[in-house]
């Protein structure tokens, strides 16, 4: 174990908030770096596992999302469930807007954050809607 406590490094929010910003951008290259691969995704009933970044498309998150005019999301807070020294999981929760500034709803999801080569990147999330 280390003294460093991944609770407090910025470097776990950074990779949060570059994803969201990211996917807001519909900048692939700027979603894969925010991850580490593999990557795995619970979501809609499935596990969708990503080894690599070139795996990684918008295809799925679109099935997701268009049905409900899904515009960008917003990041509205986290709370940090289990940490440990290279590895953290962080209930996350954000808003998802359509264009006319109507939200879609509220989600929560559970991200595992893991610190590869000195890089915090999300790993793999577990969501639900």
């Amino acid at each position: 174990m280390s003294d460093h406590d991944p609770t407090t490094d910025p470097g776990i929010v950074a990779a949060i908030e570059s994803y969201i910003a990211a996917l807001n951008r519909r900048d692939l290259d700027g979603v894969r770096s925010a991850f580490h691969f593999p990557h795995v995704l619970f979501a809609g009933g499935t596990v969708t596992h990503y080894p690599a970044a070139a795996d990684l498309s918008f295809a799925a998150f679109d099935s997701r999302t268009a049905a409900h005019g899904w515009a960008n999301s917003t990041w509205d807070g986290h709370r940090t469930m289990m940490a440990g020294p290279d590895k953290v999981h962080v209930d996350v929760w954000f808003t998802r807007w359509r264009g006319d500034g109507t939200a879609i709803g509220v989600h929560h999801s559970m991200y595992i954050a893991t610190r590869i080569d000195g890089r915090w990147g999300i790993q793999a999330r577990s969501s639900y809607g």
